[in-house]
């Protein structure tokens, strides 16, 4: 390792030592005590060359000039604990030297040669004892009147016999004593009013971090119910899917039987390899079915992508037919035009939605009639949302009245008898159109069948395209 990489190591580790560890409010605490602590050691030996123009007699007196100097001293060892974490002691040790100090000189001098200086002497010991507590603060504010109350003592022994003097000594002492008094009230309420709106804050902040962390668990917690919901939904349109599934299944085996057996009857390598190829296309289009069905029930969560709505449209067909009877004719237009129609959705979501709308166009229809699916592209889209697109879903059936059109989408609703549906098919399909910005719409008159219409936002298609 070089010399400067030892040097930045050691610059890197003494600046991490300099940090005052502890919550905010206490680093905040040393930071103040540091910034007395500097000011005070600057302070004391400027006031012995008598830089402030006050050559007071103790400042040319031997022991005054020791015992400032030993309390600059002490002053810097306590800012340098302070700046190492050692907060506490630091303002107890400066607040234990500067009193002891005070003590001597008001005890030497008297009171009244310390009046141009009292407040740069009184004041750091009273903020120092505000940053241990408020305890603390009036126990030092008790120790300085002491002190005061020894200066005073001290001025008026020297006019013993003269009682003017000792009562203005006395009146001067008092003042000092109300206005010592004062100060730390103020720095008291002040302070103290500070830290209690610095508690309250936290403690709301600490409120609102719950909140959030309980709405964000409900909302995981709302995701993952509905997704089970919408799982539930699609093994309901599997089950109706079966039959028409079967009805399929049985064409394709019939003809995987009809073009084995004759294969079996000719001999002809030619028509014998022919036979084989239709087992072949059939057994593929058998595997299509039922893998087709498979990824349709299975559980997976929602999945967004952008796909072409035309090109989807046109492969749900094979899906659509077989929900049907025999007596309703199925027509799916998916327009005209080569023009791709990108949407954001689940594909397995929006083939649960066409699916939803189709079983219950069948069930509408018990007697036969007519269910179209086309997609339509002049769609009256919101001011400034772009182009959108609409899949429109048309049966012929019986229609709804309008109190059952107005509550068709609720949860729960439904006009079938016990047993025959949850009222929950309608609802999700709402709910899934919902989550990517669409919308359902329903449109119904008794005996004028109905029609619902998914419509979506065109994805990376402007309004002036």
């Amino acid at each position: 390792m070089s010399i400067w990489s030892r040097l930045h190591n050691f610059r890197s580790t003494l600046g991490q030592a300099m940090q005052p560890p502890g919550t905010l409010v206490e680093r905040g605490d040393a930071a103040t005590l540091g910034i007395v602590l500097l000011i005070m050691a600057v302070y004391h030996p400027l006031m012995l060359l008598g830089v402030f123009g006050v050559q007071a007699g103790f400042a040319s007196d031997r022991t005054g000039m020791i015992v400032s100097l030993l309390n600059t001293a002490l002053i810097v060892v306590f800012l340098v604990a302070a700046r190492l974490g050692q907060f506490r002691m630091a303002a107890l040790g400066f607040i234990v030297t500067s009193l002891s100090v005070l003590a001597h000189l008001y005890l030497r001098w008297g009171l009244t040669i310390h009046l141009g200086s009292q407040l740069v002497h009184i004041l750091p010991v009273l903020v120092a004892g505000l940053l241990l507590g408020r305890r603390a603060l009036w126990l030092v504010t008790g120790a300085t009147m002491t002190v005061i109350a020894l200066g005073a003592w001290r001025e008026a022994a020297r006019f013993f016999f003269d009682p003017v003097m000792g009562r203005q000594i006395a009146g001067l002492a008092m003042l000092t004593g109300v206005g010592l008094t004062a100060v730390a009230a103020l720095l008291d309420r002040t302070v103290t009013g500070h830290r209690e709106s610095l508690t309250a804050l936290r403690r709301r902040n600490e409120l609102l971090a719950q909140a959030r962390d309980r709405l964000q668990l409900e909302m995981e917690e709302k995701e993952a119910s509905r997704q089970q919901l919408v799982h539930a939904q699609k093994l309901e349109a599997v089950g109706r899917l079966a039959s028409g599934v079967t009805h399929d299944m049985n064409h394709l085996l019939g003809l995987i039987l009809s073009h084995a057996q004759r294969g079996q009857r000719n001999r002809d390598p030619e028509q014998l390899l022919h036979a084989l190829q239709g087992v072949e296309s059939a057994a593929r289009r058998a595997g299509e079915v039922s893998r087709r069905l498979l990824d349709f029930s299975r559980y997976e969560p929602a999945h967004l992508v952008v796909f072409d709505l035309r090109a989807a449209l046109l492969r749900m067909e094979s899906m659509v037919r077989p929900l049907f009877h025999p007596g309703v004719v199925v027509s799916v237009d998916a327009g005209e035009g080569g023009e791709r129609l990108p949407v954001r959705f689940d594909p397995g979501q929006l083939e649960l939605v066409v699916l939803t709308l189709a079983s219950n166009a069948d069930q509408a229809m018990p007697n036969g009639g007519r269910f179209t699916l086309a997609l339509r592209q002049d769609v009256r889209a919101p001011e400034g949302t772009g182009r959108w697109v609409c899949i429109e879903a048309s049966d012929s059936g019986a229609g709804m009245t309008p109190d059952v059109l107005a509550r068709c989408m609720e949860p729960f609703f439904t006009t079938k008898p016990p047993g025959a549906g949850t009222g929950l098919g309608l609802a999700v399909a709402r709910q899934v159109v919902a989550a990517v910005g669409g919308r359902l719409e329903a449109d119904s008159a008794p005996g004028q069948g109905a029609t619902f219409r998914i419509l979506l936002p065109l994805q990376g298609v402007s309004a002036a395209a």
